[in-house]
């Protein structure tokens, strides 16, 4: 009797054990279970990540050239419209003793510089009036550049902003590939921030020439024998 009960106890520990043991292996094969899709969902997390990465560094390289494309083509107009602006300012410089002359000359010969219609308008300008054309024209055309310059700063500094939003989404990305693009882009600003003060130079230039040449009398004799004096104002040809 003593035998079989010892063995009968024996038996119940050794179910209660293997229970147990069951119980523990599926817990186990449970937490398995959830690493392997935790495993797979953070696969495709890294995945996403790559994918996003390659996509944002196409996009910071396309930007890049367009800003470097644009930088060149605001640059050579700049060049452009100092290069005339100086050859104009050297034509305006001597133009009041040329015209000077030459206004004597025509009202000797009876040259006539301007031809009015039956109502007494205006119909032509002499040189001056083409030559303050030209100059309206070079100031619009600067302006332009000025608005081109300042958009292309704006959309650097938007650009900055998102690389940096980026940053702090990615933080476990390489330091290198972080700061790679937001270098060139810095660069690239302060490059555009250096030509201002050349700009500011330039456009003080352009404006002393301005109104040096709203000084400028012309004496034009009209077919009918009166005599006006042609001047150069601020917004249009005045005839007094």
């Amino acid at each position: 009797m003593a035998q079989a009960k010892q063995a009968s106890e024996e038996a119940e520990r050794l179910a209660t054990a293997r229970a147990k043991v069951g119980m523990q292996m599926a817990e186990k094969q449970g937490r398995i279970a959830t690493l392997d899709i935790e495993c797979a969902t953070l696969k495709q997390t890294l995945e996403l990540l790559r994918q996003e990465t390659a996509s944002t560094f196409v996009k910071l390289c396309e930007k890049r050239l367009f800003y470097t494309k644009r930088t060149e083509t605001l640059t050579v107009k700049l060049q452009e419209q100092q290069e005339w602006f100086s050859m104009k300012n050297k034509i305006t410089r001597q133009e009041p003793h040329v015209a000077k002359s030459q206004s004597k000359q025509n009202f000797i010969e009876g040259e006539k510089h301007v031809i009015f219609n039956s109502e007494g308008s205006l119909d032509k300008f002499n040189k001056p009036g083409k030559l303050y054309t030209q100059l309206v024209s070079a100031q619009l055309k600067i302006q332009d550049i000025k608005s081109q310059r300042s958009a292309l700063l704006l959309e650097i500094s938007r650009i900055k902003q998102i690389l940096e939003q980026e940053k702090n989404i990615i933080p476990g990305f390489p330091a290198a590939l972080q700061q790679m693009d937001m270098k060139s882009l810095e660069e690239e600003y302060k490059a555009l921030q250096g030509d201002k003060s050349g700009e500011v130079e330039y456009f003080q230039s352009l404006d002393e020439t301005i109104n040096g040449m709203k000084g400028i009398l012309d004496p034009v004799k009209c077919q009918c024998g009166l005599e006006y004096n042609l001047k150069l104002d601020g917004e249009a040809m005045d005839i007094s």
